[in-house]
Parts: structure tokens; C-alpha cells; sequence
């Protein structure tokens, strides 16, 4: 193995890397003959990517995370945490640093009613939202984790996978800065979580299969606070119901807004669309937006739709895992949710199944890719009239109960 050698550290917003990755990280190919698990290269730094590095870490695992960018924690988007959600920040070892973030001990049970809306819209006002937190917040303490469990974090890297023998997968890595690529020999399990425009399944020619119709959204940081609330409207605009969404917590100063329009907002100039996002926002939150209050996110349109990868795996040795496998509606809780939860778990029982079981490669795989299956399919249909645009049957003076209700105090 090539002695790793010092590279800069990261100036400014520019990334670099610590150092460069040695030469055959993982045993060259050719030369592996064993079937266990003993090492993972996992592709994405984000939340899904570190919550698996961090469970296959505990089984003994050498892990190594590829990270494009360096980590800065800012993305200000919300997470409305399951109950689930809640229960794998505790086994992840992160749920202390996440509670004391997020403000949690602060409002211990989460409850919300249904409200009519100028006779317009529906509002959901959560009393106390036990569940919002910044995705960025619940990063920063999965990356700290990580790094006091000796996990190897490349900065500033992409991967390329090339098949090998038996279809297990090899790595080269590509600084993104430029510079020579380097091949990092044949990991025993590869987990691909680099998003949903994941340039990884792209290269594998796994395909993202749409089932819903695409919807537009515009989201924004606003320089106001609400509150511990997080508030959901569905605004009909004739027999369409439009979703709007806003998150904010006590222990941030600013909320994150998300609003829905239609394809016109494709054709929309960066300034109409804050105004846009302005309008809506201001009934939203029941105060004066301006465009000016709209500071990261700012003039920035997403697509939104049923999504999911054709296949959950690739090869002998390949998995996919968050958005990089399936992406769905904003309005019901998912994405990161299911990554931290199911995905994580099938994760690990590939492993325990191939280390501990006995199983074959094959069999373990398609046990993934069946739970990942359920899980999205799961996930689609709870979002299906939203994204399709069917209107949901209104419930007046109903209260959901979510997350701590009936948790011991101090929890």
C-alpha cells in the first residue's frame, strides 16, 4: 500500500484535499478469495451515506467514505423525523448531539390539528414540533461520529467503478480539483448514496423509473422566525391542491419555506420566482415576505416526483441507498427518513447474511433489493395524491399524534 502524502487543507470555499488516497485501499483485484465482508467504500458524505458507514463500522468493517465536496453543514432544509427516525439516531449514537441541536427537550410531545384557511386552504400547526431539525445538524453529528469511530473520509473525490471478476466492482478515484485518478482496488461492498442525480447509478446504466407526474417547488431560508411550528397548507388553486410547507424551531432564528407552483415556474427568471415564493410565502407564515428576506435557496426551482432506480443493486458488490435509489413527495415524510431506517437496516442485513448466515452473494442481494423495494413502494403510494393531484379528503378538528407521545420524561 502507497504512503499517503499531505495535500493542502481546505482554503476558503474551495475544496482540497487532506491527502491523497493511497494506492489499493481496498485488495487489488484478482486477489480477493474470501466471500465475507470485511471493508466498504461508501459514495456520498451525506446523512445516508455516513449513517451507513457508521453501522457497518460497528460490525469491524474498514469503511471508507468518497466525498465530492468538503462537509460545511449548511443546507438549511428541515427534517420531520418519524417516530423510526428518532429510535436510529439513538442506535446511531447521534441522538444526544441531534436533541440538544434541534431544541427537542424543549417540546417533548409533537401534536398537530387540522385547520380551515381563509375557507381556502387546510393548516396543519404542529402544537410542538418534537420533530424538526436541520438536516445539517443531524449531518454534522453523524460526520463527527464517523471520524471518532477512525472512519476514512476522502474529501474532494468522485468514483468511478469498473466491473471485475465475478462482477464485483474495483474503484478510481477522481479528484475533483483535477489531477491523476488512482485506483483503490475492489471493496467488498460498494453503497451508493449520491443523491438523486447520482452520477454513480448514471455510470452503472441503472435507470431512475418515473411513477408520478413531475411537480415544482421553490424553497427558500427566510430571515424570520415562526417559532417551534411547522405548518402545511394545501392551497387549491382551482381543483389543484397546491402544498406549501413551512418548518422553523425555537432554536433557529430563520424558517425554510417550500412552495408549490406548476411547469410555468420552468420558464420564470430567477427574481419572478422569489417573488413567487414571496407571495405564497407571506401566507404562509401570516407576515410580509419580501423577496429580500429569501437568502440560500433563492431563485432555485426542484422537480418532484415519484421516482425509483430500476435496480437496488449492481454486480456482486454494489448497493444503492437513499435518493440515489428513489426519490418521492415532499409532503410525506421519506427520503431521509427511510434512509436512516429501512434502508440502513437492509444494509446491514446484507452483511449479516453473507458474514453470519452464509448466504450467497446473489441471495443477499435480492433480499436487499426486495426490502428496498416494499420500502418505496411503500413511500409512492403514501404520496400518490399529492404528486398526482388528487384531492385528499378534508378532516376538520382531527389531532395527529406523532413521535414522544408516552416516551419517559427527560427522553
Amino acid at each position: 500500500m502507497a504512503a499517503s502524502q499531505p495535500r493542502p487543507e481546505k482554503v476558503r470555499d474551495e475544496v482540497s484535499l487532506s491527502f491523497t488516497p493511497p494506492q489499493f485501499l481496498f485488495p487489488p483485484t484478482g486477489e480477493i478469495t474470501r466471500r465475507v465482508i470485511e471493508n466498504a467504500l461508501i459514495i456520498g458524505g451525506g446523512p445516508a451515506g455516513l449513517a451507513a458507514a457508521i453501522k457497518l463500522a460497528e460490525r469491524g468493517m474498514q469503511v471508507v467514505v468518497l466525498e465530492m465536496r468538503s462537509p460545511d453543514y449548511s443546507r438549511p432544509h428541515h427534517l420531520n423525523a418519524r417516530e423510526d427516525t428518532v429510535h436510529s439516531l439513538r442506535d446511531l449514537g447521534v441522538y444526544e448531539q441531534v436533541r440538544q441541536a434541534s431544541g427537542w427537550h424543549d417540546h417533548p410531545v409533537c401534536e398537530s390539528r387540522w385547520e380551515p384557511l381563509h375557507g381556502k386552504a387546510d393548516l396543519t400547526l404542529a402544537e410542538a414540533s418534537v420533530g424538526q431539525v436541520r438536516i445539517s445538524d443531524v449531518e454534522r453529528a453523524l460526520y463527527e461520529k464517523s471520524k471518532n469511530m477512525g472512519i476514512l473520509f476522502l474529501e474532494g473525490q468522485t468514483a468511478q467503478l469498473q466491473p471485475g471478476p465475478d462482477g464485483m466492482y474495483s474503484v478510481v478515484a477522481q479528484p475533483v480539483a483535477g489531477g491523476p485518478a488512482e485506483a483503490m482496488g475492489q471493496p467488498d461492498l460498494v453503497v451508493v448514496a449520491d443523491g438523486a442525480n447520482s452520477p454513480t447509478r448514471k455510470a452503472l446504466g441503472i435507470e431512475f423509473v418515473e411513477e408520478s407526474s413531475a411537480r415544482y417547488y421553490l424553497g427558500g431560508l427566510i430571515d424570520k422566525p415562526i417559532g417551534p411550528d411547522f405548518r402545511k397548507v394545501g392551497l387549491y388553486d382551482g381543483k389543484q391542491l397546491l402544498h406549501m410547507m413551512a418548518t422553523g424551531h425555537s432554536k433557529y432564528p430563520s424558517t425554510w419555506i417550500s412552495v408549490e407552483g406548476d411547469s410555468r415556474l420552468q420558464t420564470m427568471s430567477p427574481q419572478e420566482r422569489d417573488r413567487y415564493l414571496a407571495e405564497r410565502g407571506s401566507i404562509l407564515l401570516n407576515q410580509t415576505i419580501t423577496p429580500e428576506d429569501i437568502g440560500w435557496g433563492s431563485g432555485q426551482m426542484t422537480i418532484v416526483q415519484n421516482r425509483r432506480a430500476e435496480e437496488s443493486t449492481a454486480g456482486s458488490n454494489v448497493v444503492l441507498i437513499g435518493d440515489a435509489l428513489r426519490t418521492g413527495s415532499v409532503w410525506v415524510s421519506g427520503g431521509l427518513n427511510l434512509a436512516l431506517t429501512t434502508d440502513v437496516y437492509n444494509l446491514q442485513q446484507v452483511v449479516d447474511n453473507i458474514n453470519i448466515r452464509g448466504h450467497s452473494r446473489q441471495q443477499a442481494l435480492e433480499d436487499y433489493h426486495q426490502g428496498s423495494t416494499l420500502a418505496t413502494r411503500a413511500w409512492h403510494e403514501a404520496g400518490s395524491d399529492e404528486l398526482e393531484g388528487r384531492v385528499k379528503e378534508i378532516e376538520e378538528n382531527v389531532t395527529y399524534l406523532c413521535l414522544t407521545k408516552g416516551w419517559p420524561a427527560g427522553t
